[in-house]
């Protein structure tokens, strides 16, 4: 049979366990979700490794040193075709294959991976699924669903797996057991925790993650515990200090740009940014601020700019001007009910600069999108979910660089905050509040958001009020 060689390898943005057969083309692969966050800016692809002295990296070459020594023994102990057989050891039908030619049973999965397999094959009731195993299949059946959209909101779900891993306990529990003293262990435990730098360790996000949990487990008739304890109740109070005061009043994290400074912004002399070498940087640079301007002018998230597409531009003739009609990537699956279809439909006429940009860059992206980045020379399938995730992480990525630009160009400005992407958005909605020329909830159609969602985060809303 054929000799087979195993390596780690990223592939279309996964990273995953290639098996080729040597001396041949002939490579199949198995994806690795295994890792716990792993920092791929660290992995050596010749020593095979995380080199790096984190404690999770070192737990993470453990990881990969157990699967790839599970499918050496596989490969010591029989004789597989291709790495598709070696791969497909799981099934029923392969497993009693393998059997019928050798009596030596194949090993168990390493412990110290997070494979679903053992979920999988157990013959188990639902009440003995325990809370590691649903946890599990909740991310499976987010990043690859059967009937909505692909999303990249498993994220909570796999930072709850992670702390409940160092929790310890409850991880292993059967859903059947969980109650509300399962709140209060995990309100008692999180409580001895300390943070980064020994600050918080969102107390909210994880309870809220882990009741979220419950409930899908409840929904899914796995249990019949209702998680409605009121953990709030049990919040850390921190005391909020008169720095954190002046900082919340004046917008928080994410603040709005004054109108000289947008304009400073517009008009700038990129030559005067200095980014890293490279070719076309130059270009680059007009391109991002092309892109800031374009969200500022449709008051729209950075995901949505960089994913749109001239199918959602056109030309209406009665009043002579351009229109975008879109669904935000935020509210993709909202097309899953036909009633929530409409509300999450952004249309908008397009401004005059907005035209004038979107037009600056027509023709040159091979995919049909607005702006020619390198990610935008294909089209993509985004309902497929290896599509998905690859261009997820991808758009993160530029959206990442823009923001590197901006942060030089705050300093350059000597704009008083860190200036970011959402910046832009804020600013526009901001804007449109103040001048009050328009209806709120007007601007939270051509926004993609909501008026609750409005009159919650803009503090500068007040002084819309103030006008009337």
């Amino acid at each position: 049979m054929a000799n087979i060689s195993l390596k780690f390898t990223n592939r279309n943005g996964r990273f995953c366990l290639c098996a080729t057969v040597s001396g041949t083309t002939v490579r199949h692969y198995r994806t690795v979700d295994e890792l716990r966050n792993p920092d791929f800016k660290t992995w050596d692809k010749v020593a095979q490794r995380f080199n790096s002295r984190r404690p999770i990296d070192r737990t993470n070459n453990q990881i990969l040193s157990d699967i790839l020594r599970y499918y050496e023994n596989l490969l010591n102990d029989y004789d597989f075709a291709s790495g598709k057989e070696l791969f497909a050891y799981q099934s029923k039908a392969s497993e009693k294959q393998l059997q019928s030619e050798t009596k030596k049973a194949p090993p168990a999965l390493p412990s110290s991976s997070r494979l679903q397999t053992t979920a999988n094959n157990r013959q188990q009731s639902k009440s003995e699924m325990t809370l590691r195993e649903w946890l599990g299949k909740i991310i499976d059946e987010i990043k690859n669903p059967s009937r909505l959209k692909p999303s990249a909101s498993y994220q909570g779900y796999l930072t709850l797996l992670h702390k409940l891993e160092v929790e310890g306990k409850l991880i292993n529990q059967p859903l059947s057991t969980f109650g509300d003293d399962s709140f209060v262990q995990l309100i008692k435990w999180m409580s001895k925790q300390k943070g980064k730098n020994g600050k918080g360790t969102n107390f909210i996000g994880t309870m809220k993650m882990f009741a979220a949990a419950l409930s899908r487990a409840r929904k899914a008739r796995m249990i019949t515990y209702r998680p409605d304890f009121p953990y709030m109740d049990y919040a850390p109070v921190h005391k909020v200090t008169d720095k954190a005061k002046d900082f919340l009043a004046n917008g928080g994290a994410i603040q709005s740009l004054t109108d000289e400074q947008y304009e400073q912004f517009v008009s700038m002399d990129l030559s005067e940014i200095k980014l890293a070498r490279g070719v076309k940087m130059e270009y680059y640079k007009e391109l991002y601020r092309d892109f800031c301007m374009l969200l500022y002018e449709m008051k729209s998230r950075p995901i949505d700019i960089l994913r749109l597409h001239w199918d959602n531009i056109a030309y209406d003739e009665a009043t002579k001007r351009f229109t975008c009609t879109y669904i935000p990537a935020k509210k993709k699956n909202y097309g899953a009910s036909s009633k929530h279809t409409s509300k999450a439909l952004v249309i908008q006429y397009l401004s005059p600069k907005a035209v004038e940009i979107v037009l600056k860059y027509k023709g040159k992206s091979k995919g049909g999108y607005i702006f020619p980045f390198a990610l935008n020379q294909t089209h993509w399938n985004l309902s497929d979910p290896q599509q998905f995730h690859y261009h997820y992480y991808k758009g993160n990525h530029i959206c990442g660089q823009i923001n590197r630009f901006l942060h030089k160009v705050g300093q350059h400005l000597q704009v008083p905050f860190q200036l970011t992407l959402y910046a832009f958005r804020r600013t526009a909605i901001t804007k449109a509040l103040t001048e009050n020329k328009m209806p709120i909830a007007m601007i939270a159609k051509t926004a993609g958001t909501s008026v609750e969602m409005i009159e919650a985060h803009y503090a500068n809303y007040l002084h819309a009020l103030a006008a009337y």
